[in-house]
């Protein structure tokens, strides 16, 4: 039988949807039985997509349900120690690749393959995709020893599309319990604009699709991933993978084009049909640690993935934005009770100006940021180039020396700031402020509109509220007090509203 990933009632919100006014009630998801509500009874919820009839973020279904998503039980049958068909555990081996792989043809659905506590030498690919040293099977699990006992070691060194583990359409599989590095001794990725750097595969694991056929219900849990060049973990055109208790460090490279990413989920740049089999969504990503010292992005969501949950994860540092919505089309997620300290960017980003191949712009709508913990990032939230509708509630941001801001909103129509904490920061710091956004080479230029600030506590902060530009702005009950400086700055000609009546 299967476990699942299990959505509860965690306080009533109504959905704020901007263009038809309408109010219907809205319920959070969360991974574990309620223990109680988050944030306010009157907290406001996003706006719904505007490119299909989905409408509430977070795991839900299509009418707004509250779904579950499905994780693989424990196995049923077999258990296959690899060390059986030739593995050996000991370092510096000639290769034990090719005895994981008979282990794996060797399992029927059900069946486990077991990697004892050792060091597994990958030096082959797999017969049927050179760019993988192992290749999952539907039905089989792959688990170690522990996260710190079993090591997978590879000997790709930047080869295109490399990947220590790929699964492609494939369902009802846990890998779990070990770490996947590589034996690539050089620097680390310190330099988000160097593009040469790297070493180590591309890909600790790669999942995605087959033939237009989703990766669907695998749990990747409790592995330890570093020395990769591109992606930690990555999912792609995938759903109902769930990824747990992983931890990601050192990248070899955190340059532009995709390098130094610790998990990402995408869709696909040309899909945009809900109703395909591929559509990425309901994925998970929770409960996770990243050592951001040498990544460029913690957490990455990109092209028009939807109604996914980024929860509970542990961020410290990064060299871009720690949580990353990459500005194509990303939509109705949920990023809650996260933790991200430090870094040098922000620690939860709405809207990306770059793009090599594909030039980012805005996100999606209706995707919803709230309950974090944001400490001493650049700004706690950004959201920029015209990224709609997003709820940006109930968050705790606390500033330190180095910070700019607790929220800020440039180019933004339909923002909800609604219930945040903030605090802290020095001299130039303000805690919510509204600018124009210039854009991106004439992308996502414009001023922030629509936007709601309502309900912010704001206390011993360098300054408070900072609007340099907008129109059908609203400003009602914050909280503001022990400022050291301006509680609120507005400048002259820009009309805002005080009253919760002429709210948008």
């Amino acid at each position: 039988m299967k476990e699942s990933i299990r959505n509860s009632r965690r306080g009533p919100v109504y959905l704020w949807w901007v263009t038809l006014g309408l109010m219907v009630l809205l319920t959070a998801c969360t991974v574990r039985e309620s223990k109680g509500p988050v944030g306010s009874d009157n907290a406001v919820g996003p706006a719904p997509s505007g490119s299909s009839d989905w409408q509430v973020p977070g795991l839900m279904d299509r009418s707004g349900a509250p779904i579950e998503v499905p994780t693989p039980g424990p196995a049923t049958g077999r258990t296959l120690d690899v060390t059986h068909f030739g593995a050996d555990p000991d370092p510096d081996s000639l290769d034990d690749a090719a005895a994981i792989r008979k282990a794996l043809d060797a399992a029927k659905p059900g069946d486990e393959v077991m990697l004892p506590a050792g060091t597994y030498d990958l030096r082959s690919t797999d017969p049927t995709d050179e760019s993988a040293n192992i290749v999952l099977r539907s039905g089989v699990d792959l688990r170690g020893e522990g996260q710190e006992r079993t090591v997978l070691l590879t000997s790709f060194n930047s080869e295109d599309d490399s990947r220590v583990i790929r699964g492609s359409g494939v369902h009802d599989v846990i890998v779990a319990d070990f770490t996947i590095t590589s034996h690539y001794e050089g620097p680390l990725g310190d330099d988000p604009d160097d593009g040469d750097a790297g070493g180590g595969p591309m890909y600790g694991i790669y999942l995605g699709a087959h033939e237009g056929q989703a990766s669907s219900q695998v749990l990747v849990e409790n592995l330890g991933i570093r020395r990769f060049e591109r992606h930690g973990i990555s999912v792609k055109a995938s759903r109902e993978v769930t990824l747990s208790g992983n931890y990601v460090s050192e990248a070899t490279a955190v340059g532009p084009g995709g390098q130094g990413y610790g998990i990402a989920i995408e869709g696909s740049a040309d899909q945009h049909d809900p109703d395909a089999a591929n559509d990425s969504r309901h994925n998970v990503v929770i409960g996770n640690t990243f050592d951001g010292r040498h990544l460029r992005h913690a957490i990455l969501l990109q092209f028009p993935t939807h109604n996914n949950l980024v929860a509970e994860n542990t961020i410290v540092g990064s060299h871009l934005d720690a949580i990353d919505m990459h500005g194509e089309g990303e939509y109705l997620n949920e990023i809650r009770d996260n933790t991200v300290i430090g870094g040098q960017r922000a620690g939860i980003a709405l809207g990306n100006s770059g793009g090599s191949k594909n030039k980012h712009d805005a996100s999606g709508p209706g995707n919803w940021v709230h309950s974090n913990d944001l400490i001493g990032n650049r700004q706690g939230v950004l959201v920029i180039l015209g990224t709609p509708d997003t709820l940006i509630e109930g968050n705790r941001i606390t500033a330190r020396e180095d910070s700019k801001g607790g929220i800020e909103v440039r180019n933004a129509p339909g923002t909800v700031l609604h219930g945040n904490h903030i605090t802290g920061g020095t001299d130039g710091f303000w805690a919510i402020r509204l600018s124009e956004d210039r854009g991106a080479d004439g992308r996502g230029t414009g001023i922030p509109s629509g936007i709601r600030i309502e309900g912010n506590v704001i206390r011993q902060a360098a300054n408070g509220i900072r609007i340099d530009a907008g129109e059908n702005l609203c400003i009602v009950e914050n909280v503001i007090d022990g400022i050291d400086g301006a509680e609120l700055r507005v400048v002259d000609g820009i009309e805002v509203s005080r009253s919760a009546q002429h709210c948008p």
